[in-house]
């Protein structure tokens, strides 16, 4: 390759006056320079053309030249460096950017050099420059290895769960924020079933393995809200702000069954039995912690792979189920009409019914005062169920049999919730929340919009459902 070929993609480059530049091909020889690359090679330009560094440079200059090209054509990318040389005993500083040269390829066919000379004034300010990117760099490598040790010492490191200093410090806080404000918070104390067996038959390391899926495991279940800390050995605290206790042993029951449903690789089928306790603003920690403790232990001599829970609760709610969240009223607008009358009749009423609910969960009314409302609203929803699905069948709506599944899981899980709230399980908050959003906004607002277009006008003259 020749130094004319470089000519047409170097006009950019060769208006500078002051910018030594060249061109090398891939062995380092010089291909091209201008007039004002003497100054850096300190070589007449006519005897640069043909010669590498190593003829042209003091070794040292040569040897980091060489280094920093090789970078570059390995790499792909440009890279800047800074250069500094006595010439006659002045000090000559040259900012160097070294590129690869492509022409419709990938692979790089030459090397560029541009250097410009940087003045005494110039070189100052550059040094400032450097020297404040470099102490900058330090500080994010010190942040970043300060974090890091942080981290080591607020983590267990095998499971990267909190560890026992670490939940020490936030529980103060989560205690504190639970006396004053009133919100509930729960533990759940988390104990491998039979894990003495797992080392005497398989050996520590396959044990360690054990306990990083089981933490593994409790994370897909985990709110975002709430932490894991490795409490010791094979036992595990998950720490539940916000949480009263009924949605705990909700969550500690998933926890059960998604770990004894899980094959562990090598080992099998495992277990844990967990306690859940409710913080009492009154205790100390450590009371709350062995209340937990105590309820696990319950659950070992219950049979193990279940959740026992220590029934004292927290009074800062007035005996009254924590509702998280901001609950409206659901208002209904004549966007949401479906152009049957029958069916925008019953959504209508069911938007009411919700309400009801809503008004008897805001109000604190008795417990089966509330259920009397609920009970009703079940109804409702499944005699709109029967009547919606008679009337798609008789406008042959290719989706009546996914429609109708999708009926059949949502009273199942309507029915199921009802249960859990009626034993104290799960708060009314999220059964409302199921109820009010899930089954009645998102479903007649969502599913049903499939069918609104087969409606015809006169789709009030139908016969009426059986």
């Amino acid at each position: 390759m020749k130094a004319d070929d470089f000519r047409d993609i170097l006009p950019q480059f060769l208006s500078h006056a002051n910018a030594a530049i060249a061109i090398k091909d891939l062995d380092g020889r010089y291909l091209f320079v201008n007039d004002a690359f003497a100054r850096y090679a300190g070589t007449p330009c006519d005897q640069v053309v043909g010669m590498v560094d190593g003829d042209l440079l003091p070794a040292e200059r040569a040897r980091r030249a060489g280094t920093v090209e090789r970078d570059v054509l390995a790499s792909g990318r440009g890279a800047t460096d800074s250069e500094c040389f006595l010439d006659d005993g002045e000090t000559i500083a040259f900012e160097v950017a070294r590129f690869p040269v492509f022409c419709g390829r990938d692979e790089p066919v030459a090397l560029g050099l541009i250097a410009i000379e940087i003045g005494a004034g110039q070189r100052e300010v550059f040094d400032a420059e450097r020297a404040l990117k470099e102490a900058q760099a330090a500080n994010a490598q010190l942040r970043s290895a300060i974090f890091t040790l942080e981290e080591l010492a607020s983590t267990d490191r095998l499971t990267n769960a909190w560890n026992r200093r670490r939940f020490e410090e936030t529980l103060e806080g989560e205690t504190h924020r639970s006396a004053r404000y009133g919100h509930p918070l729960s533990m759940l104390l988390i104990d491998v079933d039979h894990f003495k067996r797992v080392n005497d038959q398989h050996g520590h390391l396959e044990g360690d393995r054990v306990l990083v899926s089981i933490s593994t495991l409790v994370r897909t279940i985990m709110r975002k809200s709430d932490s894991l800390t490795r409490w010791g050995g094979e036992e595990f605290i998950v720490l539940m702000p916000n949480t009263g206790l009924g949605r705990a042993q909700a969550t500690a029951r998933r926890i059960c069954e998604t770990i004894a449903a899980t094959d562990i690789e090598g080992i099998g089928h495992l277990t844990v039995s967990i306690g859940a306790a409710e913080y009492l603003p009154a205790e100390a920690a450590d009371e709350w912690i062995a209340r937990a403790d105590q309820a696990m232990y319950l659950a070992k001599q219950g049979g193990r792979n279940r959740v026992e829970a220590d029934t004292r609760r927290s009074l800062t709610q007035n005996h009254v189920e924590h509702l998280e969240g901001n609950f409206v009223q659901l208002v209904w607008k004549d966007a949401f009409s479906s152009g049957h009358p029958l069916i925008d009749s019953q959504h209508r009423g069911l938007f009411e019914r919700a309400n009801e609910l809503l008004d008897a969960m805001l109000s604190g009314r008795p417990r089966d005062e509330v259920l009397v409302v609920i009970e009703s609203l079940l109804f409702d929803v499944g005699k709109h169920f029967r009547d919606e699905e008679w009337i798609l069948g008789a406008l042959h709506f290719d989706c009546l049999a996914d429609h109708r599944q999708k009926h059949a899981k949502l009273m199942s899980r309507c029915h199921a919730l009802v249960e859990e709230f009626e034993a104290g399980i799960v708060p009314l908050g999220e059964l409302f929340e199921f109820l009010a959003h899930e089954l009645i906004t998102r479903h007649f607002l969502g599913a049903d919009r499939e069918y609104f277009w087969l409606i015809p006008e006169g789709s009030a003259h139908l016969p009426p459902p059986e």
